[in-house]
């Protein structure tokens, strides 16, 4: 039995109490912060991170020390995501090869079903991308589309992040229902097939048809700078003599880390025998590797081969960084924020609530998950508590059910993400939008995932 299982099984205390009503108080306080009182969502969400720990009872200096850890170990496994994703985005960028895969794209699918056909690549690309890898690798393409043919930035961002989320909470190999379907040992196949069939509605939902209605009704201003650190030599007025990638090498290049963690997936899911050859193949599929090396090889596929040199690629590297900064220390903030909320306890008092439930246990699943990724952010981290809840009460289902309660707890851990979700943050930010218009999009697109892929599992809960 976990701790958290343990906690949830003791006794409810008015402390348990206190604590839930600790993270609405911190909510309130960093969106107050932000949107009323104008104060930049660094500082917001570093107050709120305070708040949340001396309400709770913590001492102070723990306080300071759960903002700080949460802070570097987002910015150690989000961060240098971003900076490579910006990289090799700035590549692409400069080299015309966005501007090769906007041209092919746009040709093939036309204007008026542009939304269904991002979500149909935003899911294909993140099927073996942890959700940040696949996130700054779209972005780059999202908005040279909205640049170039004149699309409103969120017709064509808001698929895109839909179909990404979509495949990240309920499609293994990704770690949330990778997670679960240990907990409750569920069948990866099984799973895998389900989660396929529930993700196909859920990202239709969630992409084109919710699109359709709201980028009429939110303002979204891309910044400046984000649009600087995405557009091409030729859009900036600068003289090009290089020719343009050809398609094939682009796409090849932008699979490249594809493959590389695909190829890993597959030999975790597969349980190959660990030797040499396993070991590079773990270690070239690590996401940072893999998107290490992409950006090696752009330098050369991007770069040198279409006519720059030396010191346009490394101009190129230079102008990657600045535009990224303000999004580096908002995400690292949203993880101490995160970070504060774990550390206070609140993750046992859902649990403690939940036991107390008596509901069906595939709703009870998507519950917990849903409340633990309401106070933590992290869909990964809500998996994990919710799993290590669930997981003692999974015993004796048959396989079917257990693959589908796997996936109620990846459909409830992609259930309202707001202010303390470092993606929020990320999608805010480089889509110019105000923390209302992301509530709006970012939250209301994970709510509608969310409800939808539940509402698919009860479905199929009652015929299997």
């Amino acid at each position: 039995m976990t701790a958290t299982h343990a906690a949830a099984t003791a006794g409810w205390t008015p402390h348990d109490t206190w604590l839930l009503a600790v993270v609405g108080i911190s909510i309130v306080v960093v969106i107050v912060l932000i949107s009323w009182l104008k104060v930049h969502a660094f500082l917001g969400l570093m107050v709120g991170s305070f708040a949340v720990s001396v309400l709770s009872g913590r001492p102070i200096g723990e306080a300071a020390h759960s903002f700080t850890s949460g802070l570097g170990d987002t910015t150690g496994k989000v961060g240098i995501l971003i900076v490579l994703g910006a990289v090799l985005g700035r590549m692409l960028a400069d080299s015309g090869g966005i501007d090769q895969i906007v041209r092919t794209l746009t040709r093939l699918v036309g204007r008026d079903r542009l939304p269904w056909a991002l979500t149909l690549v935003a899911a294909i690309v993140g099927l073996p991308m942890f959700f940040e890898v696949g996130f700054v690798m779209l972005v780059p393409l999202v908005l040279q589309l909205a640049r170039r043919d004149d699309h409103p930035v969120l017709r064509v961002g808001v698929p895109a992040m839909a179909g990404l989320a979509t495949v990240h909470a309920l499609v293994p190999p990704h770690p949330g229902p990778l997670i679960a379907i240990q907990a409750v040992h569920a069948s990866i196949g099984l799973t895998l097939a389900f989660g396929l069939v529930v993700a196909v509605p859920c990202a239709i939902v969630a992409g084109p048809l919710f699109t359709g209605y709201i980028w009429p009704r939110v303002a979204a201003r891309v910044p400046e700078s984000t649009l600087a650190a995405f557009t091409t030599a030729e859009a900036t007025g600068e003289e090009d003599d290089r020719k343009l990638p050809r398609f094939s090498v682009t796409l090849g290049t932008i699979l490249l880390p594809i493959v590389l963690m695909l190829v890993k997936a597959v030999c975790d899911t597969a349980h190959l025998p660990h030797g040499p050859l396993r070991t590079a193949l773990d270690f070239l599929g690590t996401p940072v590797i893999a998107l290490l090396l992409t950006v090696l090889l752009s330098l050369f596929t991007l770069g040198y081969a279409v006519g720059a040199d030396r010191q346009r690629v490394h101009e190129s590297l230079v102008r990657s960084f600045p535009p990224i900064a303000g999004v580096l220390v908002i995400v690292g903030a949203g993880g101490g924020y995160s970070q504060a909320l774990e550390d206070s306890g609140v993750n046992d008092a859902i649990g403690a609530a939940a036991q107390h439930l008596h509901i069906p246990l595939l709703l009870l699943a998507w519950l917990v998950a849903a409340l633990m990724r309401t106070a933590a952010g992290s869909g990964t981290v809500a998996t994990v508590a919710a799993a290590g809840i669930i997981g003692p009460l999974a015993h004796g289902l048959d396989a079917p059910h257990a693959a589908l309660l796997a996936l109620a707890l990846g459909s409830g851990a992609a259930f309202l993400g707001h202010v303390n979700d470092a993606a929020f943050w990320m999608f805010k930010e480089y889509f110019g939008l105000s923390v209302g218009g992301t509530l709006r999009t970012w939250t209301a697109t994970h709510t509608l995932l969310s409800v939808t892929s539940l509402a698919c599992v009860l479905a199929l809960g009652a015929v299997v």
